[in-house]
């Protein structure tokens, strides 16, 4: 189990009806400027970009991803090609300074100048087509749903009826479990 201290602000008189005594003004300044703290810690994500990044991209018009360049340490062409087609290009670590010392650059082979990750290089698309892009996939993926939903009610049968009340949900990211 976890102890988290919490502070909290009160007022002056508070402070000294608890103490009941007096006290310098320095003390009651501090008391009174003590806020709640309280920050949840996160395990660092490889795969964050700074919001600082992400925002002053989205101004520009262009979305950024991690692209999958390596494969069991081969590259992977057949990924980053197709990326390439749908419009993806690899960001330099000129358009991208402040991950330099969270990243490192190619600075040799096919994706020379690239700001990489482990076996991930950022890429950037404008940002219309990303929008685009994701929109068709989202109709592509609903469409394959109802496909199969189709195909399950063709094979009711009045004797033994079949009721899909299954739903879907959508998450980013894993659910932390930790044991009790």
């Amino acid at each position: 189990m976890v102890n988290i201290l919490q502070f909290t602000v009160n007022s002056v008189e508070e402070i000294k009806m608890a103490r009941n005594t007096t006290t310098s003004r320095s003390v009651e300044s501090r008391e009174l400027n003590t806020r709640e703290q309280f920050e949840e810690y996160r395990e660092p994500n490889m795969l964050d970009i700074p919001d600082e990044t992400r925002i002053r991209f989205a101004n520009e018009g262009l979305a950024l991803r991690w692209i999958r360049i390596n494969l069991r340490g081969q590259d992977d062409y057949k990924n980053v090609g197709k990326k390439v087609q749908e419009g993806w290009q690899f960001v330099s670590v000129d358009e991208v300074p402040e991950m330099q010392h969270t990243s490192f650059v190619r600075e040799e082979g096919r994706y020379m100048g690239a700001v990489c990750r482990g076996d991930l290089a950022l890429a950037k698309m404008p940002l219309a087509k990303a929008q685009s892009r994701q929109r068709y996939y989202e109709n592509k993926s609903h469409e394959m749903v109802d496909a199969v939903n189709q195909q399950l009610m063709g094979q009711n049968d009045s004797r033994m009826p079949i009721r899909n009340t299954s739903k879907s949900s959508v998450t980013k990211g894993r659910t932390p479990k930790f044991q009790d």
